[in-house]
């Protein structure tokens, strides 16, 4: 196992995913690892209720994360009871690639990259994320985060899944109007930068809508996001969110360049404030112990990675899943060697982090 270089103090490890089937031992070893904050996507509130109560016994800060996927038809449903979920809509060739990518054993034989920056030129995300322009999902989306707000005792709201299904844009009738009302009143700019920009800015205006939700509804509360899907065209747009806690991907689950995971890192640090002082930089790592999805990475890969995140600048580092990390040893042992001992030095229980203004 690489031995990782002494760490600065100071940093923050926030992991997502918890096991919810035994949240209170697992939120006790995750802080051994060095978490500070976990994200927990389980709406049942017994374990989200075990796992906060177990985050105050260990200095463990708990996040509920809001997503556009598995509960938001739920919701949807409630408050839009006999119209269907407006979905986004991709093109023919890109129905086909998710079509392709579903059947049986495909994802397995391409280099599928799950959400991440795209190797093939039509991967899609093979589930459906709704528009994002169509106001009912904004309003169902509003109160997904109010709702989360109002759970007792978490640290903050996360959100993650906010993008697109083909990576780039939705061609729904609604989004292809407001992009053509978009050009004609930008003359000047290219098909190319014209989409870019507008179905960017559009995942902008949706976050810091929710962001905002969030310090309305509770100004203690932390805002926190992982960008996933990739927005392709222009991957790390996070620092034009008003978030707290903007993690943008340094370290893929697939296997990254040294080169390309410095690189990232210090785009991710240095231009964190660009727009909002309040952001921090995340770095997000990626780590899975799935073989038959995902290269396996080494205990000495892991390190090498956190090492070169922290050579850059990095302190602020997110981690999916959580529950993989805890669950094998000599992983696990990487994050404590870095993280254990910043959490003993600034344990977490401490008075809250002077990082952000109101």
């Amino acid at each position: 196992m690489t031995a990782l270089a002494q760490s600065p103090a100071n940093l923050t490890l926030t992991g997502w995913d918890i096991d919810s089937k035994n949240p209170a031992a697992f939120v006790q070893k995750a802080a051994m690892c060095g978490f500070d904050e976990l994200i927990v996507y389980a709406s049942d509130p017994v374990p989200l209720r075990a796992a906060v109560e177990a985050g105050k016994l260990h200095g463990v800060r708990i996040f509920f994360c809001v997503q556009p996927r598995e509960e938001f038809a739920e919701v949807w449903n409630a408050l839009t009871p006999g119209r269907p979920v407006p979905w986004q809509k991709m093109t023919w060739e890109q129905e086909a690639a998710a079509a392709f990518l579903k059947a049986g054993n495909n994802r397995k034989l391409v280099p599928y990259q799950w959400g991440g920056e795209p190797l093939m030129t039509n991967e899609v995300w093979t589930k459906p994320i709704p528009c994002f322009n169509d106001p009912d999902v904004r309003k169902t989306l509003r109160v997904m985060t109010e709702q989360a707000c109002d759970i007792p005792g978490i640290a903050g709201v996360a959100f993650d899944g906010f993008g697109f299904q083909n990576y780039h844009r939705c061609h729904c009738d609604r989004c292809c109007k407001l992009f053509e009302e978009y050009v004609r009143s930008h003359p000047g700019a290219s098909p190319e930068e014209a989409e870019t920009v507008f179905f960017r800015d559009e995942l902008v205006g949706l976050i810091n809508e929710m962001a905002a939700v969030v310090r309305s509804k509770n100004p203690e509360l932390k805002t926190a996001i992982h960008l996933w899907p990739v927005f392709a065209p222009e991957p790390l747009y996070g620092n034009r969110l008003d978030v707290d806690f903007c993690g943008q991907t340094a370290a893929w689950y697939t296997l990254w360049p040294q080169e390309k995971i410095a690189n990232y890192t210090r785009v991710i640090v240095e231009r964190a404030a660009d727009f909002y002082p309040r952001q921090k930089g995340v770095g997000m790592l990626g780590y899975y112990n799935l073989p038959k999805l995902f290269p396996e990475k080494s205990p000495h890969r892991i390190a090498i990675e956190l090492q070169t995140m922290l050579e850059n600048g990095c302190q602020y580092f997110q981690v999916g899943s959580a529950k993989d990390v805890v669950k094998n040893p000599d992983i696990a042992k990487v994050f404590e060697n870095v993280f254990g001992a910043n959490r003993e030095a600034s344990p977490p229980s401490a008075p809250d982090r002077k990082d952000n203004p109101d």
